[in-house]
């Protein structure tokens, strides 16, 4: 069996060590049940939502404006954002943009319907509620770009170089408060600094 390759370590009590290694076999994202759906359009890469959920093509309108107009009009989509795209020895995608117009630009859309709103917050949803499910919405975005950046962990304890415990994996993003790795740390384990 492989070795895995150790991303960070972080001291714990008692001589113990969290290893943290990149989860080579990460679910996509998309995989899961997401409030919204991501339609992305480029012709090197395809980590957007598949053809069962997106029943359009890029081909199919002139151009950005176009396309959120037909999201908003006929899939009566209540939140349209735009997803952009930086490709320059890797990607990272966002719904703000990025500031170099020569390697990134929009690359599609996440949206929420009015059918999936009243779906997840009920037949009378809320301004509360929509703007609730504008930040989930950029939470997928971030999930998915920490996805296509590689940004996946798994970890181990170990103490003397042997592993004590179980390890877990499926956590986006290096953060361990953030990804909720911290968590799966039994609390005799934590230190103050970690």
């Amino acid at each position: 069996m492989k070795e895995e390759t150790i991303y960070k370590e972080i001291i714990l009590k008692d001589g113990h060590v969290l290893q943290m290694s990149y989860d080579q076999s990460a679910e996509s994202p998309r995989e899961w049940d997401n409030l919204g759906t991501m339609a992305i359009f480029h012709s090197r890469y395809n980590f957007g939502d598949d053809d069962k959920k997106v029943s359009f093509s890029s081909a199919d309108f002139p151009g950005w404006e176009e396309m959120k107009e037909f999201i908003t009009t006929e899939l009566k989509a209540v939140i349209c954002l735009p997803i952009y795209m930086y490709d320059h020895s890797g990607i990272t995608i966002n719904t703000i943009g990025f500031s170099c117009p020569w390697d990134s630009g929009q690359v599609g859309f996440i949206y929420v319907t009015e059918s999936q709103m009243k779906d997840n917050y009920g037949e009378h949803y809320t301004q509360e509620d929509i703007e609730r499910a504008q930040e989930v919405l950029i939470g997928e975005v971030e999930i998915m770009d920490q996805y296509i950046q590689g940004q996946v962990f798994s970890f181990r304890i170990v103490k003397n170089g042997v592993q004590v415990g179980e390890s877990c994996c499926g956590f986006y993003g290096d953060d361990i408060t953030k990804n909720r790795m911290m968590e799966f740390i039994p609390e005799e384990l934590l230190t103050e600094e970690s």
